[in-house]
C-alpha cells in the first residue's frame, strides 16, 4: 500500500480576535469576513508579516505596488482603511502604529498556526492503493482505507461547519438543573460557569444587571431563579442567540455534569459536553473542563482558549461550599445589601483563605458601607494574590487597587491594557475607563469612553450615567436631554440614574423635573441622594439653614442604612458650606475635613488631617496633585501668603476642571494680590461651566455655593480692575441666585 502523505498544511496569521488567510486574500474576525480592498489587504499581509518590525513607507510601497509609482496618499489612504476595518479609533492605535518619519509598526504579536480544519494530511481523493487481487488481505486493506477516506471526509465535513456562534451573539445562563439534592450546587455551577466562560473574548456573557432588569420587567423578584424557560425568555426579549444550560446528577458516588447551549430562535442544540466527576471534591475541575469544550465548540478560536483558559479550581476556589458562600454574597450585594454580604464573604474565606476574588469583594461591600480602611486593607490583599485569578478578574483587582491608593493613571493603565490585549468587548472596563478620565477633568475622553461601553451594552444602566456625566459636565445640555429621554424610553431605572436626571434638571432650572425627581426619591431608602441634591441647590442660592436641615435629613439616613461613608461625606460638605459662608462653628465642632478646617484657618488641625491622609495615598494622583495644594494653599492665604498659594495650586490645572475649589481658591489669592484681571477670569471659568459644577468628582452630592459665589469673586476683580460696568453686572447676577 502506498498513501501520499505530503500535503502540506496551510498557514494563517493569527492576532488578538483576526486570523489573515494569505492564499485566499482574507481578513477573518471569528467567523466573519472583514471586507478589504485587495490593495489594503496586501499592506496589512506585509505589516503582519514583518510584526514588531519597523517598515518604511518606502518599502510598503514598493512592496505592494512594485514597479508603480504611487504618490504616499494612497498608502495612508490604505492605512485609514484598514485601521478602520480592524476597529481602530483616532486615539488608540492597537494594531499598527505610527513611527513618525519611517513609516509604520504591526504592534500586536503574530502567530503562525496551521488552518484548524487540515488536521489530516492525507484526502480521500488522493489515497492511493497498490494490491494483488490475489490476496485476500489486499481486499481488506481496501476496504480498510475506503471506510478510513469516508470518514476523513466525513470528519472534515463535521469540523469545517460554521462555528455555532459569533462575537456579536449574546448569550444567557440558567441555573443548573440539580437533581443530586445537594444544596452546594444550587446558584454556584452556575457562577463557576460564568467565571469559566468570561475568560472567553469571544462570547458575551449577558450581564446580570441586564438579567436582573428583565426579571423585574417581568414581574419577577431579582433574586429568582433562573429556569431554563426564563433564560429562553430573557434571550428572546433582548434578541440573544443562545441559551447555556446544565445539569447536574448523581451516578453512584460520581456526578454527571452535563453543558448544553440552545438556540433561542428554534430550540435548536448548538453544543452539548457532557463529563464525569469522580466524586464531589472534583465537580468543580469537571466542569472547568466541560466550559473549556464548550468555548471550542461555539466556535471560539484554539488560540485563544489556550492563552485565556485559567481552571476553574485556580480562578476561583476548589472548595463548593467556599464558591456556594461567594456566590450567595454576590447575590445579596446585586440587590443593594453591602452590610449582609459582609459575613457570606468572610465565611468564604474562612473556608479558603486562597479565595483571591472573595477578597475584592469584601473590600467592595467595606467601600459602599464606609469601612474604607477596611476596604483599602482587602483591596492590598487581593492585590498580592493576583496571580490566582483569571485575566479579567485580575484587570478588576488591579485597577480597583490602584483606585484604593490614588493611582489613577495606572488605574486606565491596567483598564486599558486589557481592552487593548484581549478585551474589546468588555463594556464595565469601558465604563470604568470613563469614570477615572472624568473624575480627572478629562471629560471628552470619559464621553468616548462611556459611548463605547453604551455602544457594547445598551441595556444597562452604568454606561448611560457615565454619558449624563460627561455632557453636563462639558455642559452640552441638550445631548444630556437626549440620552436621558432614550433611558427613560428604555425603562432603564434605579436611584444612580435618577440622581442624574435630579441633577440635569438642577443645572437646566427645570422645575417641573426636579418636582418630578422629588416625588421619584419619596420615601425610598435612597432619598438620602435626593436630600443632599435638594441641599446642594439650597446652598447655591445662600440658603444655608435650609441647606444644613437636608444635609442633616440626608447623613441620618444613609447612616442608618448603614453607609457610614456616605453620612460624613453629607456632614463634610454641609461643613464645608459653612465654612466658605464664614460660619467655621460647624466645622470646629465636626473636626473634619481638612480644607474646612484650613478655610477657617485652623492651620495645625488641618495639616495633621493632611498628614493621615498623605500617609494612606502617598501616590494618590488628585490627592497631590490638587487636594493637598488646596488645603495647603488656604494655610498660605491666611498666612497673607497669597503669591505663594498661587504657586501652591499650579500643579492642579490638568485636572481642574473637575476641581473647582482649585480655580475658586486661585480666584481668592489673586483678589488678594490686588490682581482683578486674573481674579475675574478664575471665577468666570466656574461661571461658564455651571455643570461641572453638578457633575464632576463626587458620588454623593456635596457641591457647596462656590457657583454663586463666583458672581460675588467676578464682582470684586472687575472693581479692583476699574471695569465698573462688568463688576456691576456681575453683582446682579450674584443677588439674583443668593
Amino acid at each position: 500500500m502506498d498513501m501520499s502523505t505530503d500535503q502540506k498544511v496551510k498557514q494563517l496569521y493569527e492576532f488578538g480576535l483576526f486570523r489573515v488567510d494569505p492564499e485566499k486574500e482574507l481578513l477573518l474576525r471569528g467567523t466573519e469576513t472583514v471586507p478589504l480592498t485587495p490593495k489594503t489587504f496586501q499592506v496589512l499581509l506585509v505589516l503582519v508579516r514583518h510584526s514588531k518590525q519597523v517598515v518604511t513607507k518606502d518599502d510598503l510601497m514598493k512592496m505592494v505596488w512594485p514597479d508603480t509609482f504611487v504618490e504616499e496618499a494612497n498608502l495612508s489612504r490604505n492605512i485609514f482603511l484598514l485601521r478602520k476595518a480592524l476597529g481602530e479609533t483616532p486615539q488608540d492605535h492597537q494594531y499598527i502604529v505610527t513611527v513618525p518619519g519611517r513609516g509604520y509598526r504591526f504592534a500586536e504579536e503574530v502567530q503562525l498556526v496551521p488552518e484548524e480544519l487540515n488536521i489530516v494530511a492525507a484526502s480521500h481523493s488522493r489515497v492511493q492503493v497498490q494490491v494483488k487481487e490475489t490476496t485476500p488481505w489486499g481486499w481488506i486493506t481496501v476496504a480498510v482505507i475506503v471506510v478510513v477516506a469516508v470518514a476523513i471526509s466525513t470528519f472534515k465535513l463535521v469540523v469545517h461547519r460554521s462555528p455555532a456562534l459569533t462575537e456579536k451573539d449574546s448569550v444567557v445562563l440558567a441555573d443548573f438543573a440539580n437533581s443530586t439534592g445537594d444544596p452546594v450546587f444550587d446558584g454556584t455551577l452556575r457562577q463557576g460557569l460564568a467565571v469559566e466562560l468570561e475568560q472567553s473574548p469571544f462570547l458575551r456573557i449577558m450581564d446580570d444587571a441586564q438579567l436582573r432588569r428583565d426579571l423585574r420587567l417581568m414581574n419577577l423578584q431579582p433574586g429568582a431563579r433562573i429556569t431554563n424557560q426564563i433564560a429562553h425568555d430573557v434571550c428572546v426579549r433582548e434578541g440573544g442567540a443562545a441559551t447555556i444550560d446544565g445539569t447536574i446528577a448523581n451516578l453512584g458516588k460520581s456526578y454527571v455534569i452535563t453543558l448544553q447551549a440552545i438556540t433561542c430562535r428554534d430550540g435548536a442544540t448548538l453544543a452539548r459536553e457532557q463529563i464525569q466527576a469522580e466524586d464531589k471534591e472534583h465537580v468543580l475541575n469537571a466542569l472547568g473542563s466541560a466550559t473549556t469544550a464548550m468555548r471550542s465548540k461555539l466556535g471560539e478560536s484554539l488560540n485563544s482558549i489556550k492563552q485565556l483558559n485559567r481552571p476553574l479550581e485556580q480562578a476561583t476556589t476548589p472548595s463548593l461550599d467556599a464558591l456556594q458562600n461567594y456566590t450567595a454574597g454576590l447575590d445579596v450585594m446585586s440587590q443593594g445589601h453591602f452590610l449582609a454580604a459582609v459575613p457570606l464573604f468572610e465565611r468564604a474565606i474562612a473556608i479558603d483563605p486562597n479565595f483571591t476574588m472573595a477578597y475584592y469583594m469584601l473590600g467592595i461591600a467595606y467601600e459602599q458601607t464606609g469601612d474604607l480602611e477596611r476596604s483599602a486593607d482587602y483591596a492590598k490583599r487581593a492585590f498580592s494574590m493576583v496571580d490566582r485569578v483569571s485575566e479579567t478578574e485580575r484587570t478588576e483587582i488591579t485597577a480597583y487597587y490602584y483606585r484604593v491608593t490614588g493611582e489613577l493613571d495606572r488605574e486606565i493603565d491596567a483598564y486599558q491594557m486589557a481592552v487593548r490585549n484581549n478585551y474589546p468587548r468588555r463594556w464595565s472596563f469601558h465604563n470604568q475607563i470613563s469614570v477615572t478620565y472624568i473624575d480627572m477633568g478629562q471629560f471628552e475622553e470619559g464621553l468616548n469612553e462611556g459611548l463605547e461601553a453604551v455602544r457594547l451594552q445598551p441595556n444597562v444602566e452604568p454606561p448611560y450615567r457615565r454619558v449624563l456625566d460627561a455632557y453636563i459636565c462639558l455642559d452640552r445640555l441638550p445631548e444630556a436631554d437626549q440620552v436621558a429621554a432614550k433611558v427613560r424610553a428604555l425603562g432603564i431605572d434605579g436611584s444612580r440614574i435618577h440622581q442624574r436626571f435630579l441633577e440635569l434638571a438642577y443645572v437646566e432650572d427645570d422645575q417641573a423635573v426636579i418636582t418630578k425627581e422629588i416625588q421619584w426619591f419619596a420615601g425610598k431608602p435612597e432619598e438620602y441622594l435626593s436630600f443632599g441634591l435638594q441641599a446642594a441647590d439650597l446652598n447655591v442660592h445662600g440658603q444655608r439653614r435650609k441647606s444644613h436641615q437636608l444635609y442633616q435629613r440626608a447623613a441620618d439616613i444613609a447612616q442608618h442604612l448603614g453607609f457610614q461613608y456616605v453620612a460624613n461625606e453629607y456632614e463634610e460638605a454641609d461643613a464645608r458650606a459653612d465654612a466658605l459662608s464664614g460660619n467655621c462653628q460647624t466645622v470646629r465642632r465636626l473636626g473634619r475635613p481638612a480644607l474646612a478646617m484650613a478655610i477657617c484657618g485652623e492651620a495645625a488641625a488641618a495639616e495633621k488631617l493632611a498628614a493621615e491622609t498623605s500617609k494612606a495615598l502617598p501616590n494618590g494622583t488628585i490627592w497631590n496633585a490638587v487636594q493637598l495644594p488646596e488645603i495647603q494653599a488656604m494655610i498660605a492665604l491666611h498666612r497673607d501668603e497669597p503669591a505663594k498659594s498661587v504657586e501652591l495650586l499650579a500643579s492642579a490645572s490638568p485636572y481642574e476642571r473637575a476641581y473647582p475649589d482649585a480655580i475658586y481658591m486661585r480666584g481668592l489669592a489673586y483678589l488678594r494680590m490686588h490682581r482683578g484681571a486674573e481674579a475675574a477670569a478664575e471665577f468666570q471659568k466656574i461661571v461658564d461651566h455651571k455643570g461641572a459644577n453638578w457633575g464632576a468628582t463626587w458620588v454623593h452630592p456635596n457641591w457647596v455655593q462656590r457657583y454663586s459665589l463666583s458672581y460675588l469673586g467676578m464682582a470684586r476683580g472687575y472693581a479692583l480692575a476699574g471695569d465698573t460696568a462688568r463688576a456691576k453686572k456681575a453683582f446682579q447676577d450674584f443677588f439674583e441666585l443668593w
